[in-house]
């Protein structure tokens, strides 16, 4: 009896064995061809280990394998694309959390004043730009606030270019224009036209205009002036697009959009041409709307009719203060020197709570404003009641720019899972902060400012976006800025607070797998790993093996999306 049952284990055992030898054939015979593959490069996975690799293979524009050359080999088929990285680092597409492409892919086809660092060269500019431009008005794009003092530009540097010829020029920071005499004059802008709500028109000693006008006020020009063909916005978001993508964007929020928008994108999608995934934030009715006339509950109620695998626009926007420039964001404390002035809510406490509760029952996400520490207050005041009158749920909400945050206020974003998202770029002691806001604030709440370390640190999830056209489009550029919290163009210099530094590998994380998360797409994209969308950056340098004052000199050479290469600056043996 007991030589049996030897034998049937003996049996039983040989025949596990005999499939176990078997297996390994079975599978190579079942290897499908992959439809690129990605070989001898160091790729950073951003997975839950953040595991090195050193190839991947992509089919029907998803990952189904990662590993080494060897694993990678036998997928390589007679039709498989080869993409020899020859050392260069891949990681996962670049997602930026807040950014406006129509408005800088305006800029970069018009009168683009970005980075003219002195009142000479923005003068030089829009000279240029008046003597080649064809007739009608003239938009300059993205100037440099911070070179004009506390009272913002004047008027009379413009004249002198064009008496005849309206001319506006919009901000970097999106809350000031500058116009000169004859825009003033056609938008019936005079001494005796009353500061709008929420604006403010800044003044001569004799009350006339001087030029500058600020955040609402500015919408006294715009309403007047010659709308945008369909056309002309659409090739702008084609050319924003484009740009992001040159910098390795593969997905991003639009922070500012309208029912035009919403069309423009369906049309790029539609034309096979979108090439990025996009989730976009409709502009609540604060003075701020962005819908030509359009009914807000009507656009936002249509929005599905616009949605596609590409595109989401489950988000609302909602501006609860202004900027520190221009003393109108709003603060806890008054800013210096102005008769206990603290800047005011674009909603009140009230207000805002309601629109939190209604849109959070809705099931959209909250994009939300804030630079001041009463904002900031506000906005996660007002999160806190919607879980309260809601439950909690999956929305997502989540607070942009984030200058102040009063110290009671760091630990509640974790608490109440709410993504602060920083510009970081903006985290180093610049001509902004040091001209400007630090006559306003003073050098106590100047060094609080950007506490993107004191956030991550009490558990809350930084996520990064530029605010292009504000800022530049270069993730690298932030990430350096964020983790020296100096200037990325100079090897030394003065530092913002550098408490508030926070590692590459956060920085990484911000503008990778925890912006997928914000846009609710962290199982599709955001990591490189089997079963994930195969949205790619790849860059000349390793992150990690170079110094921290050369992470912004690092070059993206190319970008995939779903396999797909969307930009190449250079040939890498494909």
């Amino acid at each position: 009896m007991k030589s049996l049952i030897f034998i049937v284990i003996l049996i039983v055992s040989l025949a596990a064995c005999t499939e176990k030898a078997e297996q390994p054939v079975a599978m190579e015979a079942a290897v499908v061809p992959a439809d690129v593959v990605l070989v001898n490069g160091g790729i950073y996975t951003v997975d839950d280990t953040r595991s090195r690799a050193e190839a991947a293979a992509i089919r029907e524009g998803v990952f189904v394998a990662v590993g080494n050359n060897a694993d990678i080999e036998p997928m390589v088929g007679p039709q498989t694309r080869v993409i020899d990285l020859a050392g260069k680092w891949a990681l996962p597409g670049f997602h930026d959390a807040h950014v406006h492409p129509t408005m800088g892919g305006q800029g970069l086809l018009g009168c683009d004043l970005t980075g003219e660092d002195s009142v000479e060269a923005i003068v030089a500019r829009v000279t240029a730009c008046n003597e080649s431009a064809p007739d009608g008005w003239l938009e300059g794009f993205a100037f440099d606030l911070s070179l004009f003092g506390q009272d913002g530009p004047r008027k009379g540097l413009l004249d002198a270019i064009s008496s005849t010829r309206p001319m506006i020029l919009w901000g970097s920071d999106g809350h000031n224009a500058w116009a000169n005499s004859k825009a003033l004059e056609l938008a019936g802008i005079t001494a005796d036209t009353a500061d709008p709500d929420l604006g403010v028109i800044e003044r001569e000693p004799d009350g006339s205009p001087s030029g500058t006008l600020r955040e609402t006020a500015q919408e006294l020009v715009r309403e007047i002036m010659p709308k945008p063909t369909p056309e002309s916005t659409r090739e702008a978001l084609a050319t924003g697009i484009a740009h992001l993508n040159a910098n390795g964007i593969t997905s991003f929020i639009d922070a500012w959009v309208g029912k035009e928008d919403y069309e423009n994108y369906r049309a790029l999608d539609r034309a096979g041409q979108l090439s990025a995934r996009v989730r976009t934030s409709l502009t609540y009715e604060s003075g701020f709307a962005k819908h030509y006339g359009d009914d807000f509950d009507q656009v936002l109620a249509s929005r599905n009719d616009y949605q596609s695998e590409r595109l989401n626009h489950d988000s609302v926007k909602l501006f609860l203060d202004g900027v520190l420039e221009g003393e109108t964001a709003a603060l806890l404390e008054p800013y210096v020197g102005m008769h206990g002035h603290r800047g005011e809510l674009i909603l009140t406490p009230e207000q805002l709570n309601e629109a939190l509760i209604r849109f959070d029952a809705m099931g959209l996400q909250v994009h939300m404003h804030a630079i001041g520490d009463r904002a900031v207050r506000a906005g996660l005041d007002a999160i806190e009641a919607a879980r309260e009158q809601n439950g909690i749920s999956d929305n997502r909400h989540h607070i942009s720019h984030l200058q102040m945050i009063h110290i009671d206020d760091i630990e509640r974003f974790a608490s109440l899972d709410t993504a602060a998202n920083f510009q970081a770029a903006w985290a180093y002691p610049d001509e902004w902060i040091m001209e400007l806001n630090l006559p306003v604030v003073g050098e106590e709440r100047v060094q609080g400012m950007y506490p993107i370390g004191s956030v991550e640190r009490a558990g809350g999830r930084i996520v990064g976006g530029s605010d292009w056209n504000v800022s530049s489009a270069n993730p690298l550029e932030a990430i350096e800025i964020a983790v020296r919290r100096q200037d990325a163009y100079e090897l030394s210099g003065p530092v913002l607070n550098e408490g508030e530094r926070i590692s590459l590998a956060g920085m990484i994380d911000a503008y990778t797998i925890n912006a997928a998360w914000l846009m609710h797409h962290e199982a599709r994209t955001g990591s490189i790993e089997p079963g994930k969308r195969a949205d790619v950056t790849v860059l000349d340098s390793d992150l990690f093996a170079i110094p921290a004052e050369q992470i912004s000199e690092a070059r993206v050479v190319m970008t995939l999306l779903d396999g797909e290469v969307i930009y190449q600056a250079q040939d890498i043996n494909h």
